[in-house]
């Protein structure tokens, strides 16, 4: 019986601990956050150091002329919240003073600028103008980010498709980003990273407030936004507010470019092929260098619709990609083809003599198989193959094939901002990427390995973005925003065989099906030979949704800025891809040992290639979709927070978060599955008298602390140290996609030297069980993954205590210490395993 794997909530201890030394300039910033808007704060003093009360401070957007007004209070503050990012320029004046005007004041998300300033004694009609940014330093948080803005994105090298993901490499505790899987899965090609030692499933993404996730695969962003489109990054790692939740090792905030009152835009190109690189250092002399062409391509425009009222940004982005690379394979020779064994190394043995333990078997006569014994079906299916080209009489890649996967990629961005008036301001985004992306197997319509490490199919894909955001000024203290969201991913991958049922076409029974989507050749392997057919895991025919909706309310009161909100994600996940096992046209599997001498023996390749010539097999399997796999997630959260300027040396904040994972269901008002290792029975939640929950529960104790001081020693010197926890937000489709009886795979394999089936008898007639009851036996021969009985979300634990100085030339220097702790993440437990 094989392992029947329990999804538990074990617990699992991950301390991480890292001193820092950063140097940073205005290109890569050391500051952190989550949501999209930025702050700014100050206090307005006289030359003998005594606050100005009733000063007023007027913020102006330099690019689009929006302005938002305030007066500073009876200590002298004043603060902007809801900031866009953008560069703006502030001006204070006050009775009896001089006015100050500060130009070029960077505002990026989830951060918070101070702009203290002095007023000399004059007229306000005198004005002292301070030109130039300078670098800031963070005064008024405590927890660590980085933020990547546009200019470092455009202005320094990108790999990985020119994706500004590359850019986390230069995070303080990210590992180098990654590409994961293949082109035809993700054609947008995410990066993975892993920062601060946290798990790269539970860095998650908001693009301009709408959650970015790729359910099925939770490492990647769901939508790789253009390069050319992106406004600001800011990367949180640690010590968040209360306003970043629903994210566990690291919350990322992207905000895509909007226009100004000034129309500009760019153009672009990007080419690199095959001659403008050097040849391998292997490759043979007087050979071509194999074929490698590369283009990206693009233009953006913004500009103003209404001046200082409604802007647009549109940008477009393709990119075309041909790769080509030689590959080795294992092909049978002539002779093998023959089934004359005569001239290799080893023994066929006749599996129709001796024991059934293999003992006592005869070898075939001058190691050849008569004729007569030949298979007709593996006689069909070896024509096939194509006859070595290299090598000789080589046993092992003896066949060599070029080629490689394609991409075609393109991206529609668009987004409009709108300023109906002074209190009121609204957004809309949409992006949409389109791909297809693949490759060509290299036995044609037989299949095997793809050219080039290509994908041996093709696969179409399309994701879409939109987000919808505004911002209301209530009052002077009071501001409320929020955001909604909606992300989509519509894929198909087909293998190059899709459409016809070969498998019943050449006789063997069971292959193949009613359905189309279990057309193609069969799936045959043999020991150390290239195979044919399809991996199982083609073809796929995914959507995946998420939602997303942010309210929160910001009211400030003298000292005290207190925020509160609440979020709300929504997944939804709906697959057909009975990946399990060997997939759904049937597989047939040689090993070799139908003709080797038990029952010690070690079979080879060539008594590999003999049974499947004799046609004995010692795995036949075929795996069946029986239910659709979905998933129905809900995800809620609420915070409050207040950052308390307690004078104008010290900011304190403090914040608590409250985060609510239901459990997750299926479609069509069905629950999840719960395995019984008791009494072996599978409850299907929903489904005959088994309740929707199949008798599982989840954690209604998810509180999150926040706390964080900053303290400024001057105007060069902070002192800062913070501690949250976030709880891991993975979707639950993931680990529970696909598994009995969701997706069911019968395997008929021969244990010791035996077979299992033969060409004529085909592979299992896989079928379901009956499900009216809502249990089921888990059968002996499959693999299963539940949740336990009660569901407690893992969470990660991130402190720091970090002291920042400003240098001359604009530099900033800091070192701090930065933990993290990781605390029940989901793990697979083998409940089959024993005691060490």
């Amino acid at each position: 019986m094989q392992a029947n794997n329990a999804y538990s909530a074990r617990r699992r201890l991950v301390p991480v601990g890292m001193f820092a030394i950063f140097l940073s300039v205005p290109a890569v910033h050391s500051v952190k956050g989550q949501v999209l808007y930025g702050s700014l704060v100050g206090t307005v003093a006289d030359p003998s150091g005594s606050v100005v009360p009733g000063a007023t401070v007027l913020l102006t957007a330099k690019q689009t002329g929006t302005t938002k007004e305030t007066t500073t209070d009876d200590g002298g503050r004043y603060s902007f919240v809801n900031v866009l990012p953008g560069q703006y320029e502030m001006k204070f004046s006050a009775k009896g003073f001089k006015t100050v005007v500060k130009t070029d004041i960077e505002v990026t998300p989830s951060s918070i600028g101070r702009q203290d300033v002095t007023l000399d004694v004059g007229e306000m009609t005198d004005t002292i103008t301070v030109e130039g940014a300078a670098a800031e330093l963070q005064t008024d948080k405590a927890d660590t980010h980085s933020v990547i803005d546009s200019k470092s994105i455009t202005s320094m090298p990108l790999g990985g498709y020119r994706n500004y993901q590359s850019l986390i490499n230069l995070v303080p505790g990210a590992t180098p980003a990654a590409l994961q899987n293949s082109i035809t899965d993700t054609p947008g090609r995410a990066l993975a990273t892993n920062i601060n030692g946290g798990n790269a499933q539970t860095n998650i993404t908001r693009i301009d407030g709408a959650t970015s996730v790729n359910v099925w695969l939770p490492h990647h962003v769901g939508y790789v936004t253009p390069e050319e489109n992106v406004e600001v990054v800011n990367i949180t790692t640690g010590a968040g507010d209360a306003e970043q939740g629903m994210a566990g090792s690291s919350s990322i905030t992207l905000v895509t470019k909007s226009g100004t009152n000034t129309i500009h835009g760019s153009a672009f190109e990007f080419h690199d092929d095959q001659h403008l690189k050097a040849r391998n250092f292997f490759q043979a002399a007087g050979t071509d260098k194999p074929l490698s062409i590369y283009n990206n391509y693009g233009a953006t425009i913004g500009g103003p619709i209404l001046k200082n009222k409604l802007f647009y940004f549109l940008s477009f982005d393709g990119t075309k990609q041909r790769q080509s690379s030689p590959a080795f394979y294992t092909v049978p020779t002539a002779a093998l083809k023959a089934g004359d064994f005569s001239g290799v190394s080893g023994t066929l043995y006749d599996p129709a003599t001796g024991a059934a333990d293999g003992s006592g078997r005869t070898a075939f006569a001058g190691n050849k198989i008569p004729d007569s014994r030949l298979d007709p079906i593996a006689l069909k299916l070896q024509t096939y193959y194509p006859a070595p080209n290299v090598g000789g009489a080589a046993a092992v890649n003896n066949y060599t094939a070029s080629g490689g996967p394609i991409l075609n990629r393109n991206y529609v961005d668009a987004k409009l901002n709108y300023t109906a008036s002074s209190k009121q301001t609204v957004f809309a985004k949409y992006g949409r990427m389109w791909a297809t992306s693949g490759g060509i197997a290299v036995f044609g319509v037989a299949g095997g390995l793809g050219l080039g490490g290509a994908d041996p199919g093709q696969g179409d894909t399309t994701i879409q973005v939109a987000t919808l955001g505004h911002t209301r000024t209530i009052s002077p203290n009071l501001i409320l925003d929020g955001v909604l969201g909606y992300s989509r991913q519509d894929q198909s991958v087909l293998p190059n065989d899709f459409g016809t049922n070969y498998g019943l076409q050449f006789g063997i029974p069971n292959t193949n099906g009613p359905d189309i989507r279990q057309s193609g050749f069969p799936n045959i392997g043999i020991t150390n030979y290239t195979g044919f057919g399809a991996p199982a895991w083609m073809p796929l025919f995914r959507v995946e949704e998420s939602y997303t909706q942010s309210d929160n309310l910001t009211w400030t009161k003298g000292a005290h800025e207190v925020r509160f909100g609440f979020d709300l994600v929504r997944h939804h996940l709906n697959h057909w891809q009975p990946e399990i096992g060997q997939g759904p046209r049937g597989y047939l599997g040689f090993s070799g040992q139908e003709t080797a001498l038990g029952p010690s023996g070690t079979p080879n390749q060539f008594n590999a290639y003999g049974a499947f010539l004799l046609g004995l097999s010692d795995s036949a399997q075929k795996s069946l979709q029986y239910i659709l796999s979905t998933g129905r997630e809900w995800q809620f959260g609420w915070y409050a927070r207040d950052r308390w300027q307690v004078n104008r040396n010290l900011t304190i904040t403090l914040g608590l978060r409250y985060e609510l994972y239901p459990l997750m269901t299926r479609a069509a008002g069905k629950g999840i599955e719960r395995y019984d290792p008791s009494n072996n029975n599978v409850y299907l939640g929903g489904r005959g008298n088994v309740p929707e929950n199949a008798g599982i529960s989840v954690s209604h104790k998810l509180f999150a602390p926040r706390v964080g001081a900053a303290y400024r020693m001057g105007d060069k010197t902070v002192i800062r140290a913070g501690y949250g926890i976030n709880f891991d937000p993975i979707p639950f489709s993931r680990p529970l996609r696909g598994w009995y009886p969701l997706v069911i795979n019968q395997a008929n394999i021969a244990s010791g030297f035996g077979w299992s089936s033969t060409f004529s008898q085909g592979v299992p007639n896989t079928t379901g069980p009956d499900l009216s009851t809502g249990i089921v036996q888990l059968p002996p021969n499959v693999d299963e993954r539940s949740p336990n009985s009660f569901i407690h979300r893992g969470y990660v634990q991130s402190w720091n205590a970090t002291v920042e100085r400003k240098l001359p030339l604009d530099l900033i220097t800091s070192i701090g210490y930065v933990g993290t702790h990781s605390v029940h993440l989901l793990a697979d437990y083998d409940i089959n395993a024993g005691s060490p």
